[in-house]
């Protein structure tokens, strides 16, 4: 039998708590996250056709999706409980793949859908998440960008969808074009002249694309 309860934490943190009875063995499992997986139900599932503490954890390993977990014996009893957190995704690599703020991929299940989409044959992720903090700095200077999407191909490089602009990078990333791309927005956001494409891809200067 699975009796879910939520208990409610200050600052929003949840933690998710299961009880599982599975051939006379019971487990105890607390979600110490505050998002959801489906990932979990199937854990859930897989759990309910253990037998012995030593099944329960070559089933937790064996999930791309934890980032740690915590497993405790009761002993005299056919009974353990066990602590995980969930990797948090920050983006979905190719539809395939979530990846973590530390570019471990794990499965991409459908649930968390509100999430940067990153396409193309990339090889660094670490470059992605340069992308992403970058840009993140920038929002924080009250720049109102949202990223969409972020492409790359090995003709035109990097390229990132906002919901309002896109803007081309070429294959190589660096600190001193997203100094560029912020003095652009300070130049373009005084003027209330938002292009639908900002090209930084010049050693000169950058291209400004005004069409639709």
């Amino acid at each position: 039998m699975r009796r879910p309860t939520n208990i409610y934490l200050p600052a929003l943190f949840v933690i998710f708590c299961f009880n599982l009875s599975a051939n006379n063995f019971i487990i105890n499992i607390t979600y110490e996250s505050d998002f959801y997986l489906s990932s979990q139900t199937q854990l859930t599932k897989d759990l309910n056709n253990i037998k012995s503490k030593n099944d329960v954890e070559k089933i937790l390993l064996d999930q791309d999706w934890i980032k740690s977990y915590y497993l405790k014996s009761h002993p005299l009893t056919k009974e353990v409980s066990v602590s995980i957190i969930n990797k948090k995704p920050i983006y979905i690599l190719n539809e395939k793949h979530y990846v973590d703020e530390n570019s471990n991929l794990f499965k991409f299940d459908q649930t968390q859908l509100d999430l940067i989409r990153v396409n193309g044959p990339i090889t660094n992720r670490d470059e992605i998440l340069f992308i992403i903090e970058s840009i993140k700095e920038i929002q924080q200077k009250n720049y109102p960008l949202i990223v969409e999407m972020i492409n790359y191909d090995h003709v035109s490089g990097w390229q990132v969808k906002t919901q309002k602009f896109n803007i081309k990078f070429g294959k190589n990333i660096s600190k001193s074009k997203f100094k560029t791309l912020e003095d652009t927005l300070n130049y373009l956001y005084e003027r209330r002249s938002i292009p639908s494409m900002i090209d930084l891809r010049y050693k000169d200067g950058v291209a400004l694309d005004y069409g639709k």
